[in-house]
């Protein structure tokens, strides 16, 4: 379901704030290069199986490039899949700043609370890091019974039990991420107070408008992936990390988020992936042609948002993506861009 007091913001224009300047809906840039890279990017160069329906490129003073596919504008919100994560994570970095959470304290779920269980030991930031130990079946990214048949977070995540010691083992898991934010979620009183929090708090602060969370029948926000959003509100999500969690005048995360989410877990994927931080893909020294400092909210489909703070540069790409082909290398589309921008 949708918070019902966000629904009537759907159809309202997105005015380009704050960008200084933006470069016009499907206009050419003036740079050939990097005219011929974002041509490149809507049709099979990056992937066999890409279909790409949107770019949008952008520094914290101006929309660089924009460009979306016949049927496609800047209020056409799509399912982001996994990009949720990252979303989520920034959401938890709000109740961080505010003190209502602590990444290295135990989540403390009422469902772990007895004595004698031991996933009482996980704390938050094991959840952050896909590192909870808990059970999450062989693919930990199917959560079907969520995602479309009725399954609440509160008796499908939380029942779980350990396999490993938190800490110990990466293994991506939507269920800890669903965790992560039931932990803030059971900081509240009452449910209203909670379904509002993400958009007076965050979203709404930074202009998100055509942003919308999905929860399960209980009001548990599905932030493994049910979120609808456009590209350029997932560039404002970028734009504020590459600020340092700062929005005109407030500090919406703690100053030192960016570089939180972008430490390496202590446990990490196999080296034939990106590294993983919390909730962020980290394209560190397994990526030598993008700068150390490179990160990503990745999602099924071909949904990226890559961040590139040493650049002040977020890159946005959307797409439907075919299951079952190479998709979109968003690796080799971020280098490109930056060759073609000279830096």
């Amino acid at each position: 379901m949708q918070a019902p007091f966000k629904e009537n913001l759907a159809h309202q224009k997105d005015d380009g704030k704050p960008w200084q300047t933006l470069n016009g809906v499907n206009n050419a840039t003036g740079n050939k290069a990097l005219d011929e890279v974002i041509a490149q990017a809507f049709t099979r160069h990056y992937g066999e199986g890409a279909r790409t329906s949107a770019i949008l490129i952008a520094s914290p003073e101006a929309i660089l490039a924009e460009q979306y596919k016949a049927g496609f504008t800047p209020e056409t919100a799509q399912r982001t899949w996994s990009v949720a994560k990252s979303i989520g994570a920034s959401i938890i970095g709000v109740a961080v700043a505010q003190k209502r959470l602590d990444v290295t304290k135990p989540a403390g779920l009422e469902s772990w609370s007895h004595p004698l269980d031991p996933r009482g030991e996980i704390i938050l930031e094991n959840l952050l890091h896909m590192a909870s130990g808990l059970d999450s079946n062989k693919a930990g990214n199917r959560t079907d019974r969520v995602y479309m048949g009725g399954g609440l977070v509160s008796d499908t995540a939380t029942h779980t039990a350990l396999e490993v010691k938190p800490g110990s083992r990466w293994k991506y898991a939507n269920n800890d991420t669903m965790l992560a934010l039931r932990t803030l979620r059971e900081t509240f009183n009452d449910e209203a107070s909670y379904l509002r929090y993400p958009y007076d708090n965050l979203l709404d602060k930074i202009g998100m408008q055509h942003t919308f969370l999905e929860s399960d029948w209980q009001s548990d926000f599905i932030l493994s992936s049910q979120v609808w959003t456009t590209s350029r509100d997932l560039a404002r999500l970028g734009l504020l990390h590459l600020n340092n969690g700062r929005w005109q005048g407030e500090q919406i995360l703690p100053k030192d988020w960016l570089s939180y989410i972008s430490k390496p877990a202590s446990a990490q994927p196999p080296v034939t992936a990106p590294g993983y931080g919390a909730q962020w893909w980290l394209y560190n020294e397994r990526f030598p042609e993008l700068p150390n400092d490179t990160i990503a909210a990745r999602g099924n489909r071909g949904q990226f948002l890559v961040i590139i703070p040493s650049e002040q540069l977020v890159i946005v790409r959307r797409g439907y993506d075919l299951a079952g082909l190479k998709g979109f290398s968003e690796h080799d589309f971020a280098r490109d861009v930056l060759k073609a921008l000279g830096r």
